[in-house]
């Protein structure tokens, strides 16, 4: 038999009332003025859909503080971290191919060792790539490359 706690909450709208300014201000300390209401909406948002199964009613302005942060964290990962600009990219420094370079650096490998660094590093293919051109499956692939690379590594640090 499972012991059933009957806790009296305030009505959520209370707590928007009594704490939305406060909530504000620490949103836009945490997050930014310029993402704060975002990050506030969301926040209650969330509180909202959480409300209903709380256990307890102590302590409902920290919780809601701890809300807000929380979505304040989400919010600050969910943007690109890249700031948008005018400016028109640089030119790549290498935009041909230099087959001679390349191919006398992975000539000592086997074939396959060298087929499959051609296809990820020359061809631009992903693992789902290669593994279609060779049949195989993407681990596979990725474990091909992989081994590539570190017999390369291995060569080129003796």
């Amino acid at each position: 038999m499972a012991l059933q706690v009957n806790v009296q909450l305030p009505p959520f709208w209370t707590l928007v009332e009594a704490h939305g300014d406060e909530l504000l201000a620490h949103a836009r300390r945490v997050a930014g003025d310029q993402h704060a209401e975002d990050v506030v909406q969301d926040a209650l948002l969330r509180a909202l859909r959480a409300y209903p199964k709380l256990t307890h009613a102590d302590h409902l302005r920290a919780w809601l503080y701890r809300v807000t942060t929380t979505a304040a964290i989400d919010a600050h990962r969910a943007r690109r971290r890249e700031l948008p600009t005018d400016d028109v990219p640089a030119a790549a420094t290498h935009d041909q191919y230099d087959e001679g370079t390349f191919e006398s650096l992975i000539a000592p490998l086997p074939d396959r060792a060298r087929i499959a660094l051609r296809l990820r590093f020359v061809d631009d293919l992903d693992y789902e790539g290669i593994a279609d051109r060779l049949g195989i499956s993407a681990v596979a692939a990725r474990q091909r490359v992989s081994t590539a690379v570190r017999t390369l590594r291995e060569r080129l640090a003796a």
